[in-house]
């Protein structure tokens, strides 16, 4: 997943499939190598909110990717997608790192929810495919991430 589009379609998706956490602004942006990250700014100019960021704070230029900012008022969080990492594991690192941020934001609700548990689903690779599965039975898909299809 290395096209702007595509990552910040896949972010909406994402944020489709956790299902109540607002309305969502997806922002994407090309990061080139030796390039420090973007800036971080409150969403609108507004005060800051919640905002959980993964990632060393300091440290070396991050590797060329695409660094992918998703904010619900003034609460906000961010990904960076190195280029080459293959598509199923860059979704399922979206998935997961907006899955963190979604539970943050929901005050704990499981996002999005395992059929017939209290728990939330899990993002995993499985068969070359970004699926969500039961933490408690891993090779057990419950449904593709983001509405993808399975890997061939």
């Amino acid at each position: 997943m290395d096209d702007v589009q595509q990552v910040s379609d896949r972010a909406g998706a994402v944020l489709a499939d956790l299902g109540p956490v607002g309305r969502c602004r997806v922002e994407v942006v090309e990061v080139p190598a030796g390039a420090d990250l973007p800036e971080p700014g409150p969403p609108g100019g507004g005060p800051y909110g919640s905002v959980l960021e993964f990632g060393p704070a300091d440290g070396p230029a991050p590797l060329p990717g695409l660094h992918v900012r998703v904010s619900a008022g003034a609460d906000r969080t961010s990904v960076h997608l190195p280029f080459g990492l293959p598509p199923a594991e860059a979704l399922c690192l979206l998935a997961d790192r907006l899955q963190d941020w979604a539970v943050e934001l929901t005050h704990g609700s499981p996002l999005p929810p395992c059929p017939g548990h209290p728990h939330p689903l899990s993002a995993t690779v499985l068969d070359g495919a970004a699926v969500w599965t039961c933490p408690r039975r891993p090779d057990h898909p419950v449904a593709p991430i983001a509405g993808t299809p399975p890997a061939e």
